[in-house]
Order: C-alpha cells, then structure tokens, then sequence
C-alpha cells in the first residue's frame, strides 16, 4: 500500500516538532531584525537596523509581547556557533598588524576601560530592571 511509506513513527515527529520551534524561532529573530531595518529605512537614525531591532525584540519580551520558549530554541542555536562568527573578525584584524604593533599599551587600555564601563553600566541597568519586577 502506498500509505504505508508516509507513517510517521515517533521519532520522526519529534523531530519535526523540534525543527518547526526552530523554524518558528528563526523566523521572529530576523522578524524583528526587519523591523529594524525598515526603522532605520524610513526614519534614517545613526542606529544599525539590528541594534534596533535587538532593542525591539529586548521591548517584546519585557513586555511579554513575545514568550522567551518562542525564541530560545534559535538563541541557543546560535551561541553554540557564536565562536565561528568571530574568525572573519580575527582574520581582518590581522591585516592592521602593524598599527596594533605600535598602539597596542592605548589600545589595551581602552579596551579595559570600555569593558569596565559596559559591565557598570549594564549591572546598573540590570538592578533597575529587577526593581520594576
């Protein structure tokens, strides 16, 4: 019987419930990621389009708009390849080894003082937000 070949047994629709969360996952991250885009189209802020559309995305799930089990299955997707992201970065930053040779004690500093900002300014952030909870 031709029916026989299209059962689907246990497993398979495990599988096929799994891959359509991280279908439906993927689609709201570049969703919102368009957003932001045609944000920055339109209304032409100094802001890139995906910024915008990470602080989009940041509003909907603070706001419950979204629920995180919709979006997790990408997010930790993409974290298990985020270290692949960073090679075209390191390969172009090679190209500037010579000004990296000369400036490298101002560089590092700068660097250090950044990160130190950021995290400062993210716990503050942070402790806001968990008052408002």
């Amino acid at each position: 019987m031709i029916y026989n070949s299209f059962k689907v047994n246990f497993k398979n629709k495990r599988v096929l419930h799994t891959s359509i969360k991280l279908l439906k996952a993927f689609l709201i991250l570049f969703l919102f990621l368009g957003l932001g885009e045609l944000i920055k189209y339109f209304i032409e802020i100094p802001i890139p389009g995906n910024i915008l559309g990470m602080v989009l995305i940041f509003i909907a799930l603070k706001l419950k708009i979204i629920k995180l089990e919709w979006v997790k299955p990408a997010s930790d997707t993409l974290l298990n390849y985020l270290v692949l992201f960073f090679i075209p970065f390191g390969v172009g930053l090679m190209s500037y080894f010579d000004f990296i040779k000369l400036y490298w004690v101002i560089l590092c500093v700068a660097a250090g003082l950044s990160t130190l900002i950021t995290l400062y300014v993210t716990a503050l952030i942070q402790q806001k937000l968990e008052k408002h909870d």
